[in-house]
Parts: C-alpha cells; structure tokens; sequence
C-alpha cells in the first residue's frame, strides 16, 4: 500500500499520484487489487459483434467494387454503396458514443442526416426530395419522440428543455425553403414550421421561467 505524505492517507491499488493533492506517492502498491472494479465499455463488451460488422461491411464494399469492374458498363453505383455504408457507420458511431445522453444523440442524429441527405441529394442529381420530405420529416419525428420521451422517463425541465428548444428552431428552418422557392412540395414543410411554432408557444406558455433560467445558467449571463 501507497502512502501519501502530505495528506498523510495510505492509497490501495497502482496509484502513481495522490488522488487528492497529485503528490507522488511513496512505498510500495505492488501485487494490490485495483480498488475500483473495471467496468467494461460497449465497446469491450460487443467487441465481437461491432468487429462482425466491420467484417461485413468490408465485405459488401469490396464484393461491390468488384462486381462493378467486373461490369464496368453498368456505372458506378457501387460508390453509393460505399457512401452508404460511411453514412451508416457515421449513424452508429454517434448513437454509441451519445449513448448515455438520448435527447443529446437524437439532436445529433436529426443534424447529421438532414446534411447527408442533402448531400445525397446534390451528389444523385439536386431532385430536392432531401428539403421537401427528409428534413421537415425528421425534425417533426424528432420533435415528437422528444416530447414522448420526456413524459415517459419523466425527464426534469432542465434536461430536455434546451433541446426541446433547440430542435424547435430547426423545425423553423424549412420555413426558408418555402420562402425561396426550394420547396417543390411545400406541405411537410408547412407542417414542420407549424408544429414548431406551436411548441414553441407551449414551451414558453407553460416553461418560459423555467426556459429563461436554464438559458441564463448554461450561457452564464
């Protein structure tokens, strides 16, 4: 066991510094149990699945490449499949690491698809299918599941609050695509803005003092 000459506190397990004052330590810790238990990540504890689907997905890239050289007059829709298999991969990455925090993975989940949507619209043509549906859709989704979830975990105001708020700014956004004339289709745009703002009128019925101090404490004005 350790001994922390400052604190004048004895420290069990491979310590180098004190966890109080960061002093070094003296004695010997050698052939001691670590006292905290290791608690495996998802990761670690999945390893063998996630490295499944590594291997799969490695597997359709390459079998695809393939198949498409091999037939070269078919063109190159074996990139949309390499793109969608980085887009999928991007997905799963942020729900695993956004994992604890399912309000925060939802707002990052809605962003990142509505910009490879769009991103996949451009890159097969701009047919605008990414801000007529995709986009108004998922954040009207987004808004719902928000709403669901914190009455279901019956989530405190200042967990959902912002992001509640947050994501009701982003139903407000396809409001510039009917006012430019990028919409082809304007209704679930016209039903994102609408929604939106009625949440919003709730939000500050019901939660405005609660919103405010929220705002105030997480932007320290």
């Amino acid at each position: 066991m350790k001994i922390c000459e400052k604190c004048a506190v004895s420290i069990s397990g491979d310590f180098e510094k004190c966890p109080l004052c960061q002093n070094t330590l003296a004695g010997n810790g050698t052939n001691e149990h670590e006292p905290f238990p290791f608690v495996p990540l998802i990761s670690h504890k999945h390893s063998l699945f996630f490295r499944l689907l590594q291997l799969c997905s490695a597997i359709v890239v390459i079998l695809s490449v393939t198949v498409n050289l091999a037939i070269p007059k078919s063109g190159f829709w074996s990139l949309f499949v390499v793109a969608g298999m980085v887009c999928v991969w991007i997905n799963l990455l942020i729900a695993v690491h956004k994992r604890h925090n399912i309000l925060k993975n939802l707002t990052y989940q809605v962003t990142v698809v509505s910009i490879l949507s769009v991103l996949w619209d451009i890159f097969t043509g701009w047919h605008k299918w990414s801000v007529d549906f995709v986009i108004p859709i998922a954040f009207i989704a987004v808004m719902t599941a928000i709403t669901i979830l914190a009455r279901i975990l019956k989530m405190s105001t200042g967990t959902y609050i912002i992001y509640s708020f947050l994501l009701i700014l982003y139903g407000i956004v396809p409001v510039i695509f009917i006012l430019s004339g990028l919409s082809a289709v304007i209704f679930p745009s016209l039903f994102c803005v609408a929604g939106s703002l009625i949440s919003l009128t709730a939000l500050l019925v019901f939660e405005g003092r609660n919103m405010s101090e929220e705002l105030k404490r997480r932007l320290h004005l």
